[in-house]
């Protein structure tokens, strides 16, 4: 059930933005770049979430030893963006779930009003916008550039730093 959790809040964040792009909250002609971001090897971001996080970072994250990362694929998400997905699995529930979506520039900025309402604890450094999804610090949100990266860390303990450092790994990939 909360491997689910990240999909559900990008499905979420999707249909709200394709919501207000047709309600006219955004000018539907806004530029979108004509090519994905990519990062610093080359893969287009979107295209492998797993190529931005180490089996040994994610081990790292959750303080034990972890599975090899098993790829939630990559698929279109609304006109102009990509969405995929790594999944890093310790014992028992102990998970690290990276999402990572582009997405065109209309949509970025609608995130980060949505992001300019939460909190922002601690976050200095890691993104044009970054946010936490909630008070208890287990999903972290950032937006570099037209990119959105989100990190779930379920572990033992207070995920803050641990997710943090994460974020940092996966930012530093990003060109």
């Amino acid at each position: 059930m909360r491997r689910t959790s990240v999909a559900a809040t990008i499905v979420m964040m999707a249909t709200i933005i394709g919501a207000a792009c047709s309600g006219g909250l955004v000018d539907a002609n806004a530029a979108v770049p004509p090519h994905p971001a990519q990062t610093k090897g080359g893969t287009p971001a979107g295209e492998d979430a797993c190529a931005l996080l180490t089996k040994q970072d994610a081990a790292t994250a959750l303080g034990e030893a972890v599975s090899a990362s098993k790829s939630l694929g990559a698929r279109p998400a609304g006109p102009g963006g990509t969405v995929s997905g790594c999944e890093y699995t310790g014992s028992g529930f102990h998970n690290l779930v990276l999402s990572v979506r582009h997405m065109p520039q209309d949509q970025a900025a609608i995130y980060k009003q949505l992001c300019a309402q939460k909190g922002k604890e601690g976050l200095t450094g890691l993104g044009d916008v970054v946010c936490w999804y909630n008070e208890k610090h287990e999903e972290l949100q950032v937006l570099k550039g037209t990119i959105f990266f989100s990190i779930e860390l379920r572990r033992n303990g207070n995920p803050t730093e641990a997710i943090k450092a994460a974020a940092k790994k996966v930012f530093d990939q990003l060109r």
